[in-house]
């Protein structure tokens, strides 16, 4: 009995004198439906509220962030190209135009479609612009090392070659499988780089960790 008390006392001091870690982002937004990122500071729009869409382009936004957010920390070293608006655009009054009832009218499984890289994320996401439109997209069945949340072994250099491997030629993507969209919203598709496919280069560098399926593949 003593030795479990004392197993307990010890517990108790270990539990309270350790210092308590927040995580990446703790599902709140701030006003303008937004948080900052806590690894980073980048700041990622989600869902721009009322607030956020009288905003008419970044430098508004910019003062809007620091007006509104609470992260004093972040805002120190705030300024407009720590932005991500993920999808959304000011040509509306920050509508979303990569929303998934919209790109399901513009999108069909099993179709290429000629594209334009817009952002380049790490290894095996990418935002790329199909008809006006930014979808950012998750490349079907490899799964590279994280480079952006956290920084896993091999993460940037995964990241360093996708990025490099976009930029070397003409791309289409190339959508397979029974979905278009994965649960985050992101399109799943092949991506081809002139004629060859990322995915198998990538795969041959050595710079994938994991393979998976979200369904039959062509």
């Amino acid at each position: 009995m003593k030795q479990n008390y004392t197993n307990f006392v010890f517990f108790l001091i270990l539990f309270f004198s350790t210092p308590i870690y927040s995580m990446a982002h703790n599902g709140t937004t701030d006003e303008l439906g937004g948080h900052f990122r806590s690894n980073d500071c980048m700041y990622l729009l989600h869902e721009p509220t009322s607030l956020a869409k009288t905003a008419k382009n970044l430098q508004e936004l910019a003062i809007l962030i620091q007006k509104y957010n609470g992260n004093r920390k972040c805002k120190l070293q705030f300024d407009e190209s720590k932005i991500d608006l993920e999808g959304n655009s000011f040509s509306s009054s920050l509508s979303n135009p990569s929303s998934k009832a919209n790109q399901k009218e513009h999108l069909a499984i099993r179709k290429r479609y000629v594209t334009t890289l817009e952002k380049c994320t790490d290894g095996d996401t990418a935002s790329f612009k199909i008809n006006d439109i930014t979808y950012k997209t998750r490349f079907l069945y490899i799964d590279t090392p994280e480079s952006t949340n956290s920084i896993e072994p091999f993460g940037k250099q995964a990241s360093e070659f996708t990025c490099g491997f976009l930029k070397s030629g003409s791309i289409t993507l190339e959508t397979d499988g029974n979905e278009l969209f994965d649960k985050y919203n992101r399109l799943l598709a092949w991506v081809w780089v002139d004629d060859k496919l990322l995915q198998e280069e990538i795969a041959k560098a050595g710079l994938v960790e994991d393979f998976y399926d979200y369904g039959d593949y062509k």
